[in-house]
């Protein structure tokens, strides 16, 4: 029979007994499996499923809880051997911090979805990549414009940040005072007055190591639940955060009970006060692990047999034998079976026609909308060409104008979905593509995306009402590759998509418009556009300025082809994973919920 201390938490010898032992071996067990997952997930936060997430932010939020899981686990057993004080700091520290960071990282979700939206209603927007200032004290005003360029800088998740650590500091403060004032603690104290072990562990100094935790399950929890309940995610994203808010619940006022009422005497001796916390910490962080983690590797799964069933697919195609175009899948989705796969054909048809519910459903479903965006923009920018180069150039002159006004186009979709810095959203290509890319992008989008760049406009190529790269009576003999450029010249904004709105309004996403918003759109700070050219735009106060991208030439590894591999491989992954589940979706009764939902 095991063998049960009948004094319980009593604060005398370890409790070395059946209950004790077996808590220890919890506490090593459930680490185990805790730490695998933790480092699982770091080794594949560039997976596109963890990409969207903070990683950093969620193991950092999970590893501070843990440390208090970690004690409340062993109290029992070491029955009370280390000091008051050191369980007050461990209390009054890492349970409101790890509440903290894992406030701040759950507004992910969020965040992700209003920016996704934002994406289908705004043009092409891109991050500033704000100069670093000069060193030196400065004066107070100098120091406030600094803070104020950096603020600028800084995105929405990043400010939810800076405000969570703000309420962090202030926790440090009002822990600090208190340890110092309390003779529980401290001898030089100036209120309380010293007591046994027990009788230290309660008192009015534990009840403000509770107040995040209170604040955020009984606050800002539910008005987080509310600011995602029109969230449809396929990664079940929103069910994790209600599950993670939902079961902390019961902890605080369970606790206070517990603590400051003499009824939970009974129950103390074993099942400790800090005890209750437990459900709830540790559901917190099975479902922030556990959901991607699943997630990922379902996604896997499927690619291993897309490509088994490509392979398959080519291997008949070599041996003579004959296809019907399509190409089947086995055991990729939570029934066992994908079943025949949608072809390649059908969603460049989709692409190229009408691909509002495609756009859609990437955009609030997956929330990888950028990679629709990134195809069709492409697209649409190789049409352009194809009219530029070969329907319109008809001398060298013209040629040169063209190219200049496609490298600008083609620097607007490099700025605002491929680039790390700027693009809110970068697509997920391979390093080769990218570095190629940076290499013909790279120095126009460090004067495009600074800070100078929304007080200036962007190169001017002079334009006409007829073809965007023909120069207008006024500039004939102005050529735009010397770099002189006539004070009346139209600069160009960044290439509109070429497909009609969705229709969604997304109500529910919308967020108030800021001056101080990191995001600002290339039409705004006058970068490109050979949509639409008004005759008299010379006359607007565009073309006064210098242009910020004259010194930069059009790099000789430009072409209309610049996006061929990254168009590539977005495609792929686009087919294998998004247009399936799409097709899929579209097909079930889901997909008119899913419509409604939206509008």
């Amino acid at each position: 029979m095991v063998y049960l201390n009948p004094d319980g938490f009593n604060f005398g010898p370890k409790n070395w007994d059946g209950y004790g032992i077996s808590n220890i071996v919890w506490t090593v067990t459930y680490a185990v499996f805790f730490y695998s997952a933790c480092i699982y997930v770091w080794l594949h936060r560039r997976h596109p499923i963890l990409r969207i997430r903070n990683v950093p932010m969620i193991l950092l939020s999970l590893l501070t809880l843990h440390v208090f899981l970690f004690m409340i686990f062993v109290v029992y057993t070491l029955n009370g051997a280390f000091p008051c004080q050191v369980e007050f700091w461990i209390m009054s520290l890492y349970l409101p911090i790890g509440i903290g960071l894992f406030q701040a990282q759950n507004q992910q979700l969020s965040i992700v979805s209003r920016q996704q939206a934002e994406m289908l209603q705004k043009n092409e927007t891109y991050r500033l990549i704000l100069p670093k200032d000069g060193k030196g004290i400065g004066s107070p005003r100098y120091w406030v414009f600094r803070f104020k360029n950096w603020w600028r800088g800084v995105s929405v998740e990043h400010k939810y940040q800076g405000y969570v650590f703000i309420g962090i500091v202030v926790q440090f403060i009002g822990s600090f005072i208190i340890y110092n004032i309390s003779r529980k603690f401290v001898g030089y104290g100036v209120v309380s007055h010293h007591t046994s072990p027990g009788l230290c562990r309660r008192g009015w100094e534990w009840a403000p190591s509770v107040i995040w935790q209170f604040l955020w399950n009984f606050f800002f929890g539910p008005y987080q639940i509310w600011k995602i309940r029109m969230v449809r995610d396929i990664y079940h994203w929103r069910l994790q955060t209600i599950l993670a808010i939902v079961a902390g619940l019961p902890g605080t006022p369970i606790w206070l009970a517990s603590v400051y009422t003499d009824s939970f005497a009974s129950v103390n001796k074993y099942w400790i006060p800090a005890m209750w916390f437990v459900p709830g910490l540790m559901t917190m962080e099975i479902v922030t692990l556990g959901f991607p983690i699943y997630q990922i590797i379902r996604s896997k799964k499927a690619a291993r047999a897309t490509q088994e069933a490509l392979q398959a697919f080519e291997q008949k195609k070599l041996d003579g034998t004959s296809t019907d175009g399509s190409i089947t899948t086995r055991s990729t989705n939570s029934k066992g079976s994908r079943g025949k796969m949608y072809s390649m054909e059908s969603l460049d048809e989709c692409l190229n026609g009408n691909h509002d519910a495609l756009q859609v459903y990437a955009s609030y479903m997956e929330l990888n909308g950028e990679n629709i965006i990134f195809l069709t923009k492409v697209l649409a920018f190789q049409q352009r060409c194809a009219e530029a180069f070969h329907a319109s150039c008809t001398t060298t002159r013209e040629f040169t104008k063209a190219r200049a006004a496609m490298f600008r186009i083609a620097l607007s979709i490099y700025v605002s979905l491929i680039h790390t810095r700027t693009a809110p959203y970068p697509i997920n290509i391979e390093s080769p593509i990218y570095a190629r890319l940076d290499a013909i992008f790279g120095p126009a989008t460090a004067i495009v995306a600074s800070g100078s760049a929304r007080r200036a406009s962007s190169i001017s190529t002079p334009v006409s009402d007829v073809t965007p790269w023909d120069a207008p009576s006024s500039h004939d003999d102005a050529d735009p590759a010397s770099g002189d450029e006539g004070a009346g010249s139209y600069p160009l904004t960044n290439m509109r998509r070429s497909s009609a709105k969705s229709g969604f309004n997304a109500k529910h996403l919308s967020r108030k418009e800021s001056d101080d918003s990191m995001e600002h759109g290339i039409v705004a700070n006058g970068a490109i556009n050979i949509d639409s050219v008004d005759g008299n735009a010379g006359d607007s106060g565009h073309g006064a300025a210098a242009g910020v991208l004259e010194t930069v030439k059009v790099p000789a590894d430009f072409d209309e082809r610049v996006f061929d591999s990254a168009w590539r491989s977005v495609r792929f992954m686009v087919w294998s994973e998004t247009w399936q589940r799409f097709r899929v979706w579209q097909r079930s009764s889901d997909s008119i919920k899913g419509f409604e939902a939206f509008a």
